[in-house]
């Protein structure tokens, strides 16, 4: 590939065998695409939606319901390969998003959607198309013709007539196939690294069900418990002991430390400044009753405990006081416990050990957290799996900041591979 600047009708780069190549063709949609209007009267029961990732998707397996009308003959069919325009706005797609039919053979959508595919013999590649979509182009003349005052729960008003009169660029056939190779080629990269990701995540659930979560069978106390797996180092040592909770971590209640900075609770992150969150700041101006927490606590949300919501502390801060902090006592290794919080039939026990009639009224204090019976086994070994375990962890943040930088790849070689409006 090569770099070249010029007028907007050629892409800053291109393939080196089209450098010498005329302009990109401005050419009206609707001379290259036909719009389908074909009704559901097959009466296909695969209702369609558009996702971000997938494309055109089954409406049940994406939202997990059915918000389709009851009669859908109605709808519109469309096939594999044809286009759907959804004129609402979404996260990542302020004027709508347009999706090719990948999944299936076959589907229907609303008739809120605007459905188009190549007409015949137009010698011009579909799956270019589908990329050059996705760049965004054409987002520039949807906010010209779309009316602002005419939205109606985030539905862009556009006509079918000014949708099909919106003017594409195109390259010749060749360009057009040499550039959907490489976002094909691209994405089957990022797909790969994705199912890579899904592996290392459940060899890791897989470690932590068999290295922290003992085995009782037949209605055994927790006494005569055993583990599923154990390090060959292990095997022959005592098994482990069953502990309160109490006995493991003392609650932190320090206040007035107003001049730390003030930490949050994230479901993927973790503890992290509340300034690095994308969430409204909401807390009170006056900190003085916010709890200090010291790097090697557990912080865990005391209404969603019985959810697995906890985090390491690895920064000297505040948070909020609806979440109690865990000190550990001596002969504690924190990240130890923080895994076994994580793992489902912990969780189920802080379920059980809740307080309150509902689930938004549950919450875990200390005083019932340190009554709750656990298996723990010496320090050595402690420190053994929460190393095992955090290898894995850390193996999968390499494998996830490898798939942000192809996504980030990808986004760069859109913006110099397509003409920008």
């Amino acid at each position: 590939m090569t770099n070249k600047h010029t007028h907007k009708s050629i892409p800053t780069r291109r393939f080196s065998e089209f450098c010498d190549n005329e302009g990109w063709t401005k050419r009206r949609l609707g001379d290259i695409f036909e719009r389908i209007k074909d009704r559901n009267v097959e009466n296909n029961k695969n209702v369609l939606t558009i996702s971000a990732q997938y494309g055109l998707v089954n409406q049940f397996e994406y939202f997990n319901k059915n918000v389709a009308a009851t009669d859908i003959t109605n709808y519109y069919l469309i096939k594999k390969g044809d286009f759907a325009y959804n004129k609402s706005r979404s996260q990542g797609y302020p004027y709508g998003a347009i999706k090719p039919l990948l999944l299936y053979e076959k589907g229907v959508v609303s008739t809120l959607y605007i459905c188009f595919r190549l007409k015949k013999n137009s010698g011009y590649d579909t799956t270019f198309f589908q990329y050059y979509f996705e760049t965004g182009i054409i987002n520039s003349q949807i906010s010209n013709i779309a009316q602002e005052g005419a939205r109606n729960h985030g539905l862009l008003n556009i006509s079918t007539e000014d949708f099909f009169n919106i003017t594409l660029l195109i390259p010749p056939l060749s360009e057009q196939q040499k550039i959907a190779k490489a976002f094909l080629e691209l994405d089957e990269l990022i797909k790969a690294s994705n199912e890579k990701l899904e592996l290392l995540k459940a060899h890791k659930q897989g470690l932590m069900q068999q290295l922290l979560a003992p085995v009782t069978g037949g209605g055994k106390p927790l006494n005569d418990c055993y583990l599923r797996l154990r390090f060959p180092t292990y095997k022959n040592t005592n098994e482990w002991e069953i502990k309160k909770l109490g006995d493991c971590f003392t609650e932190r209640i320090e206040r007035n430390w107003c001049d730390l900075p003030l930490l949050s609770l994230t479901e993927s992150d973790g503890i992290i400044l509340q300034e690095e969150t994308n969430r409204k700041n909401n807390s009170n101006a006056d900190k003085s009753k916010y709890l200090h927490v010291c790097i090697g606590d557990i912080a865990y949300n005391t209404m969603r405990m019985w959810q697995g919501r906890c985090a390491m502390v690895t920064i000297d801060g505040i948070v909020s006081p609806a979440y109690t902090i865990l000190k550990p006592n001596k002969n504690i290794n924190s990240k130890f416990f923080y895994y076994l919080f994580k793992t489902q039939q912990t969780i189920d026990t802080f379920h059980r050990n809740s307080q309150g009639l509902v689930s938004d009224t549950l919450n875990l204090k200390y005083e019932n957290f340190a009554k709750i019976k656990v298996a723990v086994p010496a320090l050595s070994e402690q420190n053994r799996i929460s190393d095992c375990l955090s290898s894995c962890e850390e193996t999968i943040n390499l494998q996830v900041e490898k798939i942000m930088a192809f996504n980030q790849h990808k986004r760069g070689l859109m913006q110099q591979l397509f003409p920008q409006a």
